[in-house]
């Protein structure tokens, strides 16, 4: 049976209808342009309204949303690169709502000045230092249904600081305020204008309109946002990979293929797509490839299920838009691209092929590689191929400027065109037409996105070269589609959804329904680990801890280390890692006894510790404990091991703490909850030496 959290069923009405946003307070007419939308008046996002504002100098105002009440800045940076680097103030404004009446206690930490008001009255005020935390004496009262919470932050004069906000109840020890429990009023003007800004931030960055416009490269590859910098695919080696029919089509018209495709049409007269298609056929020829045995088609089909490939994509046959998850990229063109041997390489390392590619490095093997083309290629009919005039196709090259984007492996001359600069552009005209025209390439936006590219360019020369951590990893986890195989904030993944409906017909195997394997959550992931053993596996140095999943974490090696640490600031925490806690030979050695059955919590029958294996697993095995040392906070350990399933509703360990903090074990250390996790966590920081 899956258990799902109460929560996130109730939130299921309220999933969040905008991602995490942000800009100046400058243009009321896009804001109510924005607000144009059939929202229903009083319609609420999950999330807290967020407004960071400056303290010296022109005033400069942003507002977002906000996961989480917390952040961290360190020097130099900015909570959002819509402010510029300095003091600054941030104001969170929430609704938290509990299905009944409660009393809590709020408990504040990092750097900074702070004003906590809960249902209009200050709860807390003061300065927050590494020494200096903010407690509440008595438990404040909230009431069922919403309760108003405004959190008022000042960083230091060097603009950096740190927020952590926690609260306790009578059934369990200080915790972050959850996700699913808050929200603000979607048709919020500030924050509407500030989605639609970030939009056209993001679309910015998509579109790679730097790549024309401004364009220059060594300012570029300096620039803050690490995006920026992004090229298209290598086509040093295209003919290699690639069918020579495909690329024709393709330029004709790339959304055509591909509905979500970043790259525009251009406005090719006659001939031009299959001249070009001419041209970079000539740079790189195909490896002779044997074919494909059955036997590999059918095995490829159970691994893409297996290794989560349908979290991303839909099935090869499916041509039409799924209703229900159709932000699945489809695969029915792969058939008519790839040479063989050429998705085989692809698939084992896509950013050899295309540095800046959202497709993950899934670390598969030469044998899964091959089955998994072999799949997806299965009855391929590559396009007929019209031969055209290559020499004309490089000169198309230079003409469109395809240069300025892809590598050709040859040195192409400048093109003779200048690009207006952005603070030039009309924002009728050109790429923001809404019927491009001319020699203007034509990136299929709809209304609302050339809005929000509009309001973006006045920003577009300072916005990217300010250095914000914080905003980074918020847009990273929507860019690489994290949430595709992993939970956040009670919302199940996408794999996980498609797994439910598919368990309907039959039930799914084990390796293939991602809830069984127990794919972590991502809601806690930057307080629950350790920033430099985090940023080690994102960057896939470090082996899974979960080594029975036959679902692959990828490596993301272009922005892996910047991704990671923007996970952890979210959290309200810089990227260091804590110091290790000495408890003593004494305290080790009772943790070693309640490791053990019998004697203690029995942790050992579920999990191995070191080289000593799981003596007897239930349903699933757990991860190795000491890697608990090595990956985990120290706080994120205590409020596991009081109770698994106020931070994860699918765990499968039991609480082993009651209300009053003591354990069924009164034999070792009086039967102290918190006494007796320190101690297993000093066992296994001696079994990890």
């Amino acid at each position: 049976m899956r258990v799902r959290s109460t929560l996130a069923g109730a939130w299921a009405l309220v999933a969040t209808l905008l991602t995490a946003t942000g800009f100046r307070e400058a243009v009321p007419a896009t804001a109510e342009a924005a607000l144009a939308a059939p929202v229903p008046q009083g319609a609420l996002a999950r999330g807290a309204k967020v407004t960071f504002e400056t303290v010296r100098g022109d005033q400069v105002r942003h507002s977002q949303r906000a996961r989480l009440l917390s952040l961290a800045v360190d020097r130099g940076e900015t909570p959002t690169p819509f402010l510029p680097v300095g003091a600054f103030r941030a104001t969170y404004e929430v609704m938290v709502t509990l299905p009944a009446r409660d009393r809590m206690k709020f408990h504040l930490d990092g750097r900074g000045k702070v004003k906590l008001t809960v249902n209009g009255k200050v709860a807390l005020e003061g300065s927050l230092s590494l020494r200096k935390s903010l407690e509440t004496e008595k438990a404040v009262r909230l009431k069922k249904g919403g309760n108003d919470i405004k959190l008022e932050f000042e960083s230091a004069a060097r603009g950096d600081g740190e927020l952590r906000v926690f609260w306790s109840g009578f059934d369990f020890g200080f915790e972050p305020i959850a996700p699913e429990l808050m929200s603000y009023p979607v048709t919020d003007a500030a924050v509407v204008a500030g989605e639609q800004l970030r939009h056209g931030h993001q679309l910015f960055v998509e579109r790679r309109c730097a790549r024309c416009h401004d364009y220059d490269e060594l300012r570029l590859a300096d620039s803050a946002y690490l995006e920026l910098d992004r090229t298209g695919p290598d086509l040093r080696l295209v003919g290699a990979r690639v069918h020579q029919g495909w690329m024709a089509k393709w330029m004709k018209d790339p959304h055509e293929v591909r509905p979500d495709a970043t790259m525009p049409k251009f406005p090719l007269a006659g001939s031009d797509a299959v001249d070009l298609a001419s041209y970079l056929v000539t740079l790189g020829q195909p490896q002779p490839h044997a074919g494909f045995a059955k036997q590999q088609v059918e095995d490829g089909e159970v691994r893409y299920r297996e290794l989560g490939c349908v979290a991303c994509h839909t099935r090869t046959d499916e041509t039409e838009k799924d209703a229900e998850h159709g932000d699945r990229i489809h695969l029915a063109f792969v058939k008519e691209k790839w040479h063989a041997s050429g998705l085989v390489a692809y698939l084992q390392d896509p950013s050899a092929h295309y540095s800046d590619v959202r497709m993950p490095n899934l670390k598969v093997s030469v044998e899964d590689a091959g089955n998994l083309a072999a799949y997806l290629l299965k009855d391929a009919a590559p396009l007929p191929v019209q031969n055209g005039d290559e020499k004309k196709g490089r000169r198309l090259v230079r003409k469109y400027g395809c240069f300025l984007c892809h590598a050709f492996g040859e040195d192409i001359p400048p093109v003779d065109r200048v690009f207006p600069r952005y603070r030039n552009l009309k924002p009728k005209r050109g790429c923001l037409a809404e019927k491009p025209g001319g020699d203007a390439p034509d990136h299929h936006l709809a209304e609302q996105d050339r809005d929000a590219l509009r309001a973006f360019l006045p920003f577009a020369n300072e916005v990217p070269f300010r250095k914000s951590p914080l905003d980074f990893g918020s847009r990273q986890v929507v860019a690489e589609r994290c949430t595709a195989c992993h939970a956040l904030d009670g919302q199940a993944s996408t794999w996980a959804q498609l797994a439910e409906k598919w368990s309907e017909d039959e039930p799914l195997p084990p390796e293939q329904d991602p809830v069984a394997q127990g794919l972590p959550s991502l809601t806690w992931v930057g307080a629950k680990l350790q920033p430099s053993w985090l940023r080690k596996f994102v960057l896939g140095d470090l082996p899974s801890p979960r080594p029975w999943l036959t679902a692959r974490m990828p490596k993301f090696e272009t922005h892996g280390a910047a991704l990671a640490d923007g996970l952890v600031r979210e959290h309200g925490y810089l990227s260091k890692d804590e110091p290790i806690r000495a408890g003593g030979a004494n305290l080790a050695m009772h943790g070693g006894r309640l490791l053990q059955q019998g004697t203690g919590f029995g942790c050992v029958q579920c999990h191995a510790v070191g080289n000593k294996k799981a003596e007897q697993v239930f349903e699933r095995e757990g991860i190795n404990l000491v890697t608990a040392r090595k990956r985990l906070r120290h706080e994120y350990y205590t409020r596991w091991l009081a109770d698994p399933t106020r931070l994860d509703p699918d765990a499968r360990m039991p609480k082993y703490a009651d209300n009053n903090g003591k354990t069924a074990f009164a034999d070792v250390l009086a039967g102290d909850a918190a006494k007796q996790f320190e101690a297993i966590w000093q066992a296994l920081g001696d079994r990890a030496k």
